[in-house]
């Protein structure tokens, strides 16, 4: 019996590679009446792999999505049916006296800056552009003297509202502060002359209305006929108030923001500007109508990383959690059986151009692995919103349970293995040699010893190399740096 021993530090020619090459001096030569034998004495390495790695392809939970724009206005109300904006009941109370004043909770901006005097309540926010304003003086309020004063309001039908309006300077803008946006279809107005400028040339009024979804792009909303917004005032005419009542508007988008001003249309110039001051406006009742939203549909793929790592549960739990909590994702762990569900608590409410981007939710497991780690049987399924998904099997967490040895000899008796693939770099095995257990703790110390002494009978009468490839127990190979690994070659 000859014995050819073998002492090899994996990282010295080969740490990076997922084998050991093991290339001989001298051929190693067996006569027909001898057979060699390999005998793996003890192993020996450093437990130093990520259990969670792209390595291991188990680092990446994808997200197959459907967005949904709610970009389709279908108006489900018929004409003469339309319902009023209701701005006045949200900021004003009427039963505090027959003089308008503002609900208690109210509240009012001085913007000063730019002059912008801004009133919110639940429901509505609106903004009045002025060409002045001071701190705590309301531009809304007339003072009648002996402490009494008239609110402006101007959303009910009251001869003494007169808000300045001059054309060109002043505007209002409002919205509602729901999801959903009012589709304002038709407008009523009144302007009111004070007589404090005699008119000396016809005049001629048209109110503005723009709407918004941004307060950036404004898209003008026209009149159904032209010309019905108009009011307009005869030389030397005193009439005090005038105005349109609901007139129908070319409009079919529930704007979040509408804003309203008043231009002027001159018959003949005007040789005294202060003749537009004489002109307030006095009443504006906007009516809407009712819709729904229809959606279009985009697939959208969404690649959530977990970064590489030493991951235990509470930590794999709450880094997924924190990088899913955009997705309205959750996962919870039972430390009682050791499970993981998984909850959809995302919530939407439709709204014209707002996108869903939670409406139908896939979630897919691409390798083996990542449905071992995480405990599913399935590779993807739909997760629905209010619905709690729980996982079917126990998380498990171990980089790898065995590291199996093969190699390029060739046994006399062939080794048989059923083993599953983790992910698409799982290959055939060949014949085994080792089986070591590795489920130990991270940068935990392996250690394997050949008690039995067992070694296995090859058909190779000349050796001029031995490899050793080295694979996880899901048919990966894998690059184990720091293994030291003797063995014996025998003649016998």
């Amino acid at each position: 019996m000859i014995i050819y021993p073998f002492y090899i530090d994996k990282r010295l020619n080969c740490k990076t590679n997922e084998n050991i090459d093991v290339k001989l001096l001298y051929p190693i030569i067996a006569n027909d009446d001898e057979s060699l034998y390999i005998e793996i004495k003890d192993i020996q390495y450093v437990n130093n792999l990520y259990n969670v790695s792209q390595y291991l392809q188990n680092n990446i939970i994808t997200l197959n999505k459907t967005y949904r724009t709610y970009d389709i206005v279908n108006i489900t109300g018929v004409g003469g049916n339309e319902t009023i904006i209701n701005i006045a009941d949200d900021i004003y109370d009427s039963t505090l006296s027959t003089l308008e004043k503002y609900k208690e909770n109210t509240i009012l901006n001085y913007d000063t800056t730019n002059n912008i005097f801004k009133i919110s309540n639940t429901k509505y926010d609106m903004e009045y552009k002025t060409d002045t304003l001071t701190n705590n003086q309301d531009p809304f309020i007339i003072s009648l003297g002996l402490a009494l004063n008239h609110y402006n309001n101007i959303f009910i039908d009251n001869v003494n509202n007169q808000l300045n309006f001059k054309p060109e300077t002043h505007y209002i803008i409002f919205s509602n502060k729901s999801a959903s946006g009012d589709l304002m279809k038709t407008i009523s107005y009144k302007l009111k002359y004070n007589g404090s400028v005699p008119i000396i040339s016809e005049l001629l009024f048209t109110l503005k209305i723009e709407g918004s979804n941004d307060k950036l792009i404004w898209n003008e909303i026209l009149p159904l006929i032209n010309d019905t917004l108009n009011i307009s005032w005869g030389y030397g005419e005193t009439t005090a108030i005038k105005g349109v009542n609901n007139v129908n508007l070319i409009n079919n988008i529930p704007y979040r923001y509408y804003k309203l001003s008043i231009l002027r249309i001159n018959m003949m110039p005007v040789d005294n500007p202060n003749l537009y001051d004489a002109f307030k406006l006095n009443f504006i009742e906007m009516k809407k109508t009712t819709y729904n939203v229809g959606y279009t549909e985009s697939p959208v793929k969404v690649n959530i990383t977990i970064p590489d790592g030493f991951y235990k549960i509470s930590s794999y739990i709450s880094t997924i959690n924190n990088l899913l909590e955009s997705h309205n994702i959750i996962l919870t762990y039972n430390n009682i059986n050791n499970k993981i569900s998984i909850s959809n608590n995302s919530t939407f409410i439709p709204s014209y151009l707002s996108v869903d981007m939670d409406a139908i939710t896939y979630i897919y497991f691409k390798s083996k692995n990542l449905q071992i780690n995480i405990g599913s049987e399935k590779e993807t399924f739909l997760l629905s919103r209010g619905i709690t998904y729980n996982l079917e099997n126990g998380i498990n967490l171990i980089n790898s349970q065995k590291i199996i040895l093969t190699t390029n000899l060739e046994l006399e008796m062939n080794t048989h293995n059923e083993i599953i693939g983790g992910n698409d770099l799982a290959t055939g095995l060949g014949d085994i040699i080792c089986w070591l257990n590795n489920d130990t703790p991270p940068l935990s110390c392996v250690n394997y010893e050949n008690m039995q002494n067992t070694r296995y009978k090859i058909k190779n009468k000349q050796i001029n190399n031995i490899i050793f490839n080295i694979y996880n127990e899901k048919s990966q190979q894998i690059a184990l740096d720091n293994m030291l690994i003797s063995f014996h070659i025998i003649k016998l």
